[in-house]
């Protein structure tokens, strides 16, 4: 039996899961999502691709509810019209085993009007309706324990921790990279000025150079000099004055810099994602 439920907010302990329907299908499996990638902040997807995470259930920010089997004894609440507007996330339940997860908005809970060009043409006034999205925010197989989704700022409400793939550097780290003997700060450019972006490419970056030996080192930095030789001061190091020379130098330690097989070009990768050779 398939069942759509909605998770609730609410300050008080207890079930936090309400039945809406039964007996309804919202969504069907995707033929795509065997050749699903490992989760990369750095890869940008194929519109046919999925990213995955394998054992999930042995994750730390996976929903208790996927961590048991699903017994409908336990969703026997009904959502009320009260509790309506609380709705943080529903998940269908389908096809035993498979949970289809869909982010809900407080913009999608806001009472409006409409028509309904169903069979029947009917006006409905102060309505509350959740549109259901073409494709779900997230897919959780249960019998191959593997989540699947497109992107991760969609699914971060849901999954209370997941954002920890995808983090910011702290303002400490920040201002720590920036202090680097390799960096030469240029035109005041400080802590202050790094946006979002590029603090999380500095949190991808401390990880790739605490993995890098000195001779790795030496190469990554070689090249972004090779590439980039205006962000090169007197002293070897590397210029920042701006955003974009820190997104450059951040691009270079991400080893994105590449010449097309042919020597015309130097390039820079819009996405990452790591060959496995072997067979």
């Amino acid at each position: 039996m398939n069942h759509i439920i909605a998770k609730i907010r609410q300050r008080k302990k207890g079930n936090k899961y309400r039945k809406i329907l039964t007996g309804e299908s919202l969504y069907s499996l995707p033929e795509d999502l065997k050749s699903h990638v490992e989760y990369n902040p750095n890869h940008n997807l194929d519109e046919d691709s999925w990213f995955g995470i394998e054992k999930f259930s042995q994750q730390e920010y996976c929903l208790g509810i996927l961590q048991r089997n699903f017994v409908s004894a336990e969703y026997e609440a009904k959502l009320s019209h009260d509790e309506a507007d609380k709705i943080d996330f529903i998940f269908s339940y389908q096809d035993n085993n498979v949970y289809y997860f869909q982010n809900v908005t407080k913009s999608q809970l806001q009472k409006r009007s409409y028509i309904s060009l169903g069979d029947d043409y009917k006006f409905k006034s102060s309505s509350r309706d959740i549109s259901i999205n073409e494709m779900p925010d997230a897919i959780y197989i249960k019998d191959t324990d593997i989540l699947y989704f497109k992107k991760l700022s969609s699914i971060s409400s849901m999954f209370d921790g997941i954002s920890i793939l995808y983090r910011e550097a702290t303002e400490k780290e920040t201002e720590n990279f920036l202090e680097n003997k390799f960096v030469s700060l240029e035109n005041d450019f400080s802590a202050d000025n790094v946006k979002k972006a590029n603090r999380k490419r500095i949190a991808l970056a401390i990880e790739k150079l605490n993995g890098y030996d000195s001779v790795q080192k030496e190469a990554v930095f070689r090249c972004i000099k090779d590439y980039y030789p205006k962000l090169i001061d007197k002293e070897g190091s590397f210029m920042v004055g701006s955003e974009d020379d820190l997104k450059l130098l951040l691009y270079g330690i991400d080893q994105r810099f590449y010449t097309t097989p042919d020597g015309r070009e130097k390039r820079i990768a819009n996405s990452v994602i790591t060959i496995n050779t072997k067979s």
